[in-house]
């Protein structure tokens, strides 16, 4: 039944309506309606499901006919240019003399040809960039240059405009540059060798005009000159161009062979040759070289040596770095049991320009990277393996370098001075720590490249640095602020050991400038507070009108060293020193704490001067003090705030620069004379207030 409805609805001239009508006219009700609907309902999703299966079926054939066009296109364009080859040799085999007579004076270049010829060769470097290695080939010289313009092979669209350069063995194909400055026009862009290549003329159709077609397995380009003429001296040069090379190469291989044959001759009959085995290897026999290289030719004829080169083309254009490396090294090794032989020297070459490219790739991909250090470990390792591990070192530490400036540059100064500079130096030292442990990973067997690394650390230490000073020296932050915030630097610089870098040294000669203005500042300020206090000194006894304002007192001075401070009070309020007595020994207490959280040696002698000059100045206001005649009747009371300062206060200081450093300072004994020239001064004895 099902068969009987599929054949009537299949009729050529099935008209839907006209069903519908004699359907409903033989039926009894709705149930017979609703039956023939379900059945037309079921051929529907039986007629959906044959299609999708046909069209599944035709879909794999058609990526399997894809497949062989593109196979068979490939073997066409080689066929062409063996074809192409093959009428060369052939034409130049004709033309060559049967009596082999020797090149007449007009085929061969003047010297001033030749030197014309290096000559516009060598205007190469001047104008395009990244050329040098295309010079360096001796014979190699220029025969027709010009502008082109790039068209893409699918669209007809325009790519980009090319300045090309035929050479008498290759061409190369350079781009423009936009923003160029000086002489350089070009940058570097390809380079092929004519024996690879094949040109197809293209006839002019639409936007397609004066353009030619150039084959270099895989790849096709299109290029577009600007005129018919342009057109045709292009094609005319590259095809004359090939034949000359073709024919030079033929001449070269018969010399050879020449040469080979009339040197063993010689070498046979002549009877002054040195026949010293230890000094000279005897020259191998004719038949024997031509042995060796058809065995090399034999071994490079298995099929996977044959199809390595377009395998490494297919692994680097779907980005498989690791398979084409392995590739490689598979390649080598096979190689190495290969005889010298032209042939091996001519496989070679296509090889090492397919490893050219992939490090090429390599190092672009480390170049754009983004992420931690762990990102960049796929093209690190593969480009170890290829022997390229300084330019992996080089261009992993550049990596890094952007990654590091990117994370400081996040961070915001939000809050106080030493909140930000806690996160600039947790960022910046974590990270460099992360770096370190990876490049120790990544180039673990490379032991040149550590001198690198460290090398590295210093300059990005520099920049920090940089970033550093510039939120913490300023001259709005107090002296303790850049103790607190050097010692954090200290501290996280300290990680560093983890990997067995100790940046300490390098971080202290970098700061000891600042740290050096910084102390001095410091010190200043508080010889500009003594100077100005000391017009307001009455030398009276400090009341300080409660107990409990004078035990805090007391705790503070203890809290700084001063264990016997409490033997200067009495009458539960009152302390045996000048309000600017104390005041003095506060400042000078924590001065000297802060800048020993700063010492360093280059600093030794910085911090006793300033603190001997502090307590110089304190002296002054008291040796001045002592010479006036109002303050006569308080010479003792001036003299016991002397000994507190000169001997307790110094003592102190003396013991706690000891404990830091780990050796005395034997400069602060001088101040000794200056208490002794106060005592001198006083007219009355000192006695106990």
């Amino acid at each position: 039944m099902a068969e009987g409805l599929k054949r009537t609805l299949g009729k050529p001239g099935f008209d839907p309506e006209d069903y519908a009508r004699e359907i409903a006219q033989k039926s009894d009700g709705d149930r017979d309606l609703l039956e023939h609907r379900q059945r037309v309902q079921n051929l529907q999703d039986d007629t959906s499901l044959a299609l999708k299966k046909n069209v599944y079926q035709n879909y794999m054939q058609f990526i399997e006919t894809a497949k062989e066009i593109s196979y068979v296109e490939s073997e066409m364009y080689q066929l062409s240019h063996i074809l192409t080859d093959q009428k060369t040799i052939m034409n130049s085999m004709m033309q060559m003399s049967i009596t082999d007579k020797e090149e007449t004076p007009k085929e061969k270049d003047t010297p001033k040809e030749k030197e014309d010829k290096k000559k516009n060769l060598s205007t190469l470097l001047e104008k395009v960039e990244g050329c040098s290695h295309v010079t360096e080939v001796p014979g190699r010289y220029l025969v027709h240059s010009g502008g082109l313009v790039e068209l893409d092979p699918d669209s007809n669209t325009q790519i980009q405009r090319v300045h090309t350069f035929l050479m008498n063995d290759s061409l190369m194909v350079a781009s423009w540059i936009a923003s160029r400055r000086g002489p350089v026009h070009y940058k570097f862009q390809a380079l092929y060798e004519l024996d690879s290549l094949a040109v197809v003329n293209i006839r002019d159709a639409g936007p397609m005009k004066n353009s030619f077609k150039v084959l270099v397995f895989p790849d096709c380009r299109v290029f577009q000159a600007e005129s018919p003429k342009a057109k045709r001296e292009w094609l005319d040069s590259l095809d004359q161009a090939k034949k000359s090379k073709a024919a030079a190469d033929s001449q070269k291989k018969e010399a050879q062979v020449k040469d080979d044959a009339a040197g063993d001759s010689f070498d046979r009959n002549n009877p002054f040759a040195d026949n010293d085995e230890e000094d000279q290897e005897l020259p191998l026999p004719p038949h024997i070289k031509r042995w060796i290289a058809q065995s090399a030719e034999e071994m490079l004829r298995v099929d996977w040596i044959q199809e390595l080169p377009e395998d490494l083309d297919v692994c680097i254009a779907q980005r498989d770095f690791e398979g084409a490396v392995d590739l490689i090294d598979k390649c080598n090794e096979y190689l190495e049991e290969v005889p010298q032989s032209p042939a091996l020297k001519e496989y070679r070459a296509r090889v090492d320009q397919r490893i050219k490219h992939l490090t090429e790739v390599l190092q672009h991909e480390l170049q754009g990277l983004q992420g931690g250090p762990k990102a960049a470990r796929r093209a690190v390792l593969q480009l170890i393996k290829l022997g390229k591990s300084t330019q992996a070192c080089d261009l992993f530490l550049r990596n890094r370098t952007m990654a590091i400036k990117r994370s400081l540059r996040q961070l915001k100064m939000e809050g106080s001075t030493t909140l930000y500079v806690n996160k600039l130096c947790y960022v910046f030292f974590t990270t460099m720590l992360e770096v370190g442990r990876e490049f120790q990973k990544d180039f673990s067997s490379n032991n040149g490249c550590c001198s690198a690394f460290v090398v590295w650390a210093k300059t990005e230490l520099e920049t920090f640095v940089g970033m550093f000073a510039r939120q913490v020296f300023s001259s709005k932050t107090s002296l303790s602020m850049v103790a607190e915030c050097v010692e954090m630097a200290q501290h996280n610089c300290d990680k560093l050991c983890e990997i067995g870098l100790d940046l300490t040294f390098a971080l202290h000669s970098l700061l000891v400038k600042d740290v050096r203005r910084a102390m001095h500042d410091g010190r200043d300020q508080i010889v500009e507070a003594v100077r100005h206090r000391s017009m307001e000194e009455k030398w009276r006894a400090n009341n300080l009108l409660t107990p409990q304002a004078c035990r805090e007192l007391v705790k503070e001075m203890e809290d700084l060293g001063l264990s016997s401070f409490k033997s200067l009070m009495y009458d539960d309020c009152w302390i045996k020193l000048t309000p600017n007595t104390i005041t003095y020994t506060r400042q000078l207490l924590q001065f000297v704490d802060q800048c020993l959280k700063l010492y360093q040696p280059e600093l030794h002698m910085v911090l006793v001067e300033n603190v001997m000059m502090i307590v110089r100045c304190v002296g002054k206001q008291m040796e001045t003090a002592l010479t006036a005649k109002e303050y006569t009747k308080s010479h003792p009371f001036i003299i016991k705030n002397a000994s507190f300062v000169f001997e307790t206060v110094v003592q102190r200081v003396e013991r706690r620069f000891q404990e830091h450093v780990g050796k005395p300072a034997k400069q602060f004994r001088e101040l000794r004379t200056d208490y002794a020239k106060l005592r001198s001064l006083a007219r009355t004895p000192t006695t106990e207030l």
